[in-house]
């Protein structure tokens, strides 16, 4: 099994979850996972999450990293790192398309559902939407992994399943571990110890 220890990766994210989490620790609620999908809508400090501008900035480093790291664990050679990066690139852009059109029909079903009486044939239309993204998220994925196979050699694409797992976890783990700082920093501002004084 491959292990990551993806100090370049913490180097380039951890300044942003960081300090994202100095401020999100005592004012925002609890965050979670960016609307696209990607994973790095992480807290802007606000009480909301970072800007699309900085959240691209964070992705794009993330992606640096992905394919640094990507290279290194299949030895690619330029060339075919290149080519790599390029179909990746392509890909991630169509799954996040994707993974919007999903999140905004899900505000679609809340809002009718919100409603006294949900019309049942608005209900059905974005069901029929939801149904018809995720299939063409299962055809994305069997195109991306087609794709994969004319890039990589039967051993590297092994190789670069089990580090897709791996790296996907590490993000994760990232995120959830700046959510769970700050919901400790909130515990500590619930006592009241540096809050501001209550009249009574």
């Amino acid at each position: 099994m491959i292990k990551l220890r993806i100090k370049a990766l913490l180097t380039a994210v951890a300044l942003v979850l960081g300090a994202a989490t100095a401020s999100y620790a005592q004012q925002a609620p609890p965050g979670s996972l960016s609307d696209d999908g990607t994973g790095y809508g992480t807290p802007d400090g606000r009480g909301g999450r970072l800007s699309e501008e900085k959240r691209e900035a964070v992705r794009k480093k993330i992606e640096a990293v992905r394919i640094w790291k990507l290279t290194e664990v299949l030895n690619l050679d330029t060339a075919t790192s290149a080519k790599l990066a390029a179909y990746l690139a392509s890909m991630d852009q169509q799954r996040m398309k994707i993974f919007r059109e999903q999140m905004m029909t899900m505000r679609e079903l809340r809002r009718i559902l919100k409603t006294p009486k949900p019309d049942e044939q608005s209900l059905s239309v974005s069901l029929d939407k939801l149904e018809k993204s995720r299939h063409t998220m299962q055809v994305l994925r069997d195109q991306e992994l087609s794709g994969l196979k004319d890039i990589l050699t039967t051993e590297q694409l092994a190789r670069y399943v089990l580090f897709q797992q791996e790296f996907q976890r590490e993000i994760r783990e990232m995120i959830d571990s700046a959510h769970r700082k700050g919901d400790a920093g909130r515990g500590q501002m619930g006592n009241g110890s540096e809050g501001p004084p209550v009249n009574r």
